[in-house]
């Protein structure tokens, strides 16, 4: 057997090993998308209900994940109506970590803040948004510990 057969015959295992890899990492991404919601793929993220935010960072949990960012907005700003919506994106947990997420005004985040920190968690990522309409607020944050 001369060295060039060899080289050749490495260079296939290699691309099959390199479609076995696209193929397996497509199918870890089709199974997130039963929320519409994928890491790489901000842009066809959905916007969630607080109820069904919580579902979905449920099942992501079970799929070993947990929230990288999430983005907030409201859903309705007229008087005694306030709903927000908000998005996630993903990362894999790291083993024996915890985290918390919240949406809501910044009043109300910073009590959130502050009992975050006395169990020993820290912000990892926050947003406030302003409906320029009514001038309310919504933030959104991510603690891990």
């Amino acid at each position: 057997m001369d060295m060039r057969f060899n080289h050749e015959l490495s260079k296939r295992a290699g691309k099959a090993g390199a479609t076995i890899g696209v193929l397996l990492l497509l199918g870890g991404c089709a199974s997130f998308h039963a929320f519409q919601m994928s890491r790489p793929a901000r842009t066809g993220d959905q916007w969630l209900t607080t109820e069904d935010a919580d579902k979905a960072v449920n099942a992501m949990a079970a799929k070993g994940m947990m929230p990288e960012t999430i983005d907030c907005r409201f859903a309705d700003t007229r008087p005694g109506q306030v709903a927000y919506l908000s998005k996630f994106t993903w990362m894999r947990a790291p083993a024996n970590t915890r985290y918390h997420w919240e949406i809501g005004d910044p009043t109300y985040l910073a009590s959130k803040e502050v009992k975050a920190n006395r169990v020993g968690l820290r912000r990892v990522f926050a947003k406030v948004v302003r409906d320029p309409a009514s001038g309310q607020k919504v933030g959104c944050s991510v603690w891990v510990g």
